[in-house]
């Protein structure tokens, strides 16, 4: 059965906009404008602007295609279900003018792919055969020369700021809040009084751990929920951590002083970041007030610096590695070592009460239990596949029953059509008088009338009908994919990621498996 193709259009800004970086609306405005042009030239051109999905990426650059709305836009392209693609101009499609080119020449009229760029006036439908290309080529390089410089330009505004001392890095740290003057930020005396307290017991030689401990013993609400009661728009975490402290103790801005490149992009529209060494940083001193000294601040640094760092850990990656989650608190599992034997939750240095000192469990027996729940899922697949595909069987027969049905409703519509049309002409010729026509022609009406409605059904059920086979073949096709595992004897970090979304442990050593299968497959393994 052929993909059933549907039509969108697609939205983008930049982060340049600032209205959604800066928090004052949901949705930058020219969100709002791109999506009334659009409709408003689909309404002029015809289209029925309800058929056509949206896609949006509101503040990403447009200098390269890694957004979310375009991956999933190009995906659904390559998958053979995208018609049409209408964009304002080219420049929210994409800026790199080699990038646009290839999609533009070659990958939409492979796969065939209407696009429409209304502000340029391109349609490659009316193209035709040309592409239009020297003149689109040159088109894409002006807005790829143009999005460089302007952010070379925004860049440089920003760093001078940055170098004034102004505070242009987002929301305001735990324990600041905005000033009442633009780019300047302010003591929040209610969070500064913990994070003095923080920073008072650190140059005391308190361990990070222990620090965090007394935080959640005396009830100290963590910076995510304090910021979300605050500011909302937070992800939050109940209890204090290890690295909740540490980032608080690593952060000089505490002490009034500002580090304003901690890190640069490596070149304009890429997304790789290098990190400046803390040796070669600047920093500018006294850019705001300060909630303790420098003197405290290089004593509870040394604290953190004490704190013996993470190494990489060399050879194969364990498979169960960020899949494991506690049962009580929600927080991923650890081992430290590899030649650790049991995983465990680390909430329980810092908060007592939850349970969390009960969690732990040995890898021998967790890879034990996993790989038989691997085998046995994938076995139920195999069976699962045969009766799934004896589904399909009726299921398509009812489809091409109905298609039949559908068909035959047709032709007794127009007939009914056909013969009113007869009637009247009988009646013009006097076969029939006045009234004898227009009690034939109510007959015909009211049959037509209730084709019509019995064909409206029909519609639904082959709906219907089409959505239960594309949702069988999905799944026949799933099945397939995961019951060749029904053999495995080995746990990898490519066989967990594939078949696993995560395993939560309880304190009474019970676990459930999230698999990665669609509803139909799902089974939590107690």
């Amino acid at each position: 059965m052929p993909v059933e193709k549907k039509d969108y259009y697609y939205l983008r800004l930049s982060k340049e906009d600032g209205d959604v970086e800066a928090g004052s609306v949901e949705e930058s405005c020219s969100i709002q404008s791109q999506r009334i042009c659009i409709r408003q030239f689909l309404r002029k051109q015809g289209f029925k602007e309800d058929d056509f999905g949206e896609l949006v990426d509101d503040g990403f650059t447009g200098t390269n295609m890694e957004r979310p709305g375009m991956r999933k836009l190009l995906g659904l392209v390559e998958a053979g279900k995208v018609r049409t693609i209408v964009v304002r101009d080219l420049s929210r499609f994409a800026r790199n003018y080699l990038e646009a080119g290839h999609y533009l020449e070659f990958i939409f009229p492979a796969y065939d792919v209407r696009f429409i760029s209304i502000q340029d006036g391109f349609d490659s439908q009316a193209l035709g055969e040309t592409t239009g290309g020297l003149e689109l080529a040159v088109h894409n390089l002006t807005n790829q020369l143009y999005s460089k410089d302007i952010s070379r330009k925004i860049k440089s505004a920003v760093d001078l700021k940055k170098m004034n001392g102004e505070y242009v890095y987002g929301t305001a740290p735990y324990g600041y809040r905005k000033g009442p003057d633009k780019n300047t930020i302010v003591v929040d005396q209610e969070a500064a009084i913990v994070v003095k307290r923080i920073f008072d017991w650190a140059a005391e030689g308190v361990t990070i751990s222990q620090i965090a401990r007394r935080l959640n013993d005396d009830g100290v609400i963590t910076p995510s929920v304090y910021l979300a009661a605050v500011r909302g728009k937070y992800k939050t975490r109940a209890f204090w951590t290890y690295e909740s402290v540490r980032n608080i103790l690593h952060n000089r801005i505490y002490t009034g002083d500002t580090v304003p490149f901690k890190s640069h992009v490596v070149r304009v529209g890429s997304n790789r970041v290098r990190h400046v060494p803390e040796g070669i940083q600047q920093v500018i001193p006294d850019t705001h007030e300060a909630i303790v000294s420098r003197m405290v601040y290089d004593k509870a640094l040394m604290v953190v610096k004490s704190t013996k760092a993470k190494t990489k850990v060399s050879g194969a990656r364990n498979p169960f590695t960020s899949k494991l989650f506690c049962g009580c608190c929600g927080n991923r599992l650890v081992k430290g070592k590899a030649q650790n034997k049991n995983w465990y939750c680390t909430t329980a240095r810092y908060k007592t009460g939850l349970g969390c000192e009960e969690i732990k469990i040995p890898e021998e027996k967790l890879a034990e239990i996993v790989l038989h729940a691997i085998v046995t899922q994938c076995r139920l697949m195999k069976e699962k596949i045969g009766q799934l595909k004896k589904e399909e069987t009726t299921i398509q027969s009812e489809f091409l029953n109905l298609e039949k049905e559908h068909r035959r409703l047709r032709m007794q519509i127009e007939q009914a059509a056909a013969s009113k049309i007869q009637y009247y002409e009988e009646y013009v010729r006097g076969t029939f008088s006045k009234e004898e026509f227009i009690l034939k022609k109510q007959k015909e009406t009211q049959k037509e009338n209730e084709l019509k409605e019995r064909l409206d059904v029909v519609e639904l059920q082959l709906g219907e009908m089409k959505n239960l086979m594309e949702n069988r073949t999905e799944q026949i096709s799933d099945g397939q994919a995961l019951a060749k595992y029904q053999d495995v004897t080995k746990l990898t970090p490519e066989l967990m990621r594939e078949l696993i979304r995560q395993i939560i442990i309880y304190p009474d050593g019970r676990l459930r498996i999230e698999w990665n299968f669609c509803n139909e497959w799902e089974r939590a393994v107690e």
